[in-house]
């Protein structure tokens, strides 16, 4: 791996958007070919996982002495800060934020707390140990940071409970994890809505932003897979809109058009839906 930067041996890397609830950032280290040993702090910290791609570093928490660390570790979070004593050395990593290590560990936290593990050492760190031997060859900090959010959301199982196949309170209520009543309240406290109008709401929505998208699509093909039919959808359209869907179309909509097309190259999206945007242009 070359050098990352002119001035910093270290890149730093954002996951995907709905990764940042689990990861902090990826990051790149590259010191350098220099082979005098450094000395160096790491404040304490949450979860993170390294792996070592060139050379070997050692390490430990302050005032204790320095132990080898395994070429790929998890490290717990950590309550006081360590000194890592390196040369030459090429890390990749990223911080597990404490939903993150939930999420994709499993065990209590405070089992390894101020510890560090080799990510083969044990079954909680399967995930992480897989990951690794993913990303096996790779060099280049964008190859493998997108390599990383794929592998991770699919580990997950990410999806969005209102972009899923979703279609009343109790499915969303069985999603979320969040019972019925405890749902109505969070959803009309948060979202200002309650959730059936919510879901209702979504579903218009997508519809909408793919005849935007697509043009060429009448309604009936751009239909929601949750509406019953066009008549549904018809009268869906009323409600949010005050029209019917060809009173809408024979409307001029310069500004909105130019808004919205503006919008998708900038955000990612046509509409402002409820979901996080993807990258612009598809990037």
């Amino acid at each position: 791996m070359p050098a990352l930067t002119d001035k910093s041996p270290a890149r730093f890397i954002l996951p995907a958007q709905p990764l940042r609830r689990y990861i902090s950032a990826y990051y790149f280290l590259n010191t350098g070919p220099d082979e005098t040993e450094q000395e160096d702090f790491l404040y304490p910290e949450w979860a993170t996982v390294r792996f070592t791609l060139q050379s070997k570093a050692a390490g430990n928490t302050v005032g204790l002495a320095p132990l080898d660390i395994p070429a790929d570790s998890i490290t717990g979070p950590t309550g006081r800060a360590a000194l890592l004593r390196f040369r030459n050395v090429v890390v990749v990593g990223f911080g597990l934020l404490p939903l993150g290590w939930y999420r994709m560990i499993g065990c209590p936290a405070d089992r390894w707390a101020d510890k560090v593990s080799a990510v083969d050492a044990a079954p909680e760190f399967g995930q992480i140990a897989q990951l690794r031997r993913e990303i096996e060859g790779l060099s280049d900090p964008e190859q493998i940071a997108a390599l990383c959010d794929h592998i991770l959301l699919k580990a997950l199982g990410h999806t969005d409970p209102l972009e899923a196949d979703i279609s009343n309170v109790t499915d969303l209520a069985r999603a979320t994890g969040i019972p019925t009543q405890r749902l109505e309240r969070l959803s009309r406290r948060i979202f200002g809505f309650p959730p059936k109008l919510l879901l209702r709401r979504q579903r218009f929505l997508r519809t909408l932003a793919t005849v935007m998208e697509h043009p060429d699509l009448n309604w009936s093909g751009a239909l929601d897979g949750h509406y019953f039919d066009q008549a549904h959808f018809n009268r869906e359209f009323q409600t949010f809109m005050g029209m019917s869907p060809g009173q809408y179309l024979a409307m001029p909509r310069a500004v909105s058009s130019a808004a919205n097309r503006t919008r998708a190259q900038h955000v990612g999206q046509l509409l402002q839906l409820l979901q996080v945007p993807g990258p612009p242009n598809g990037q």
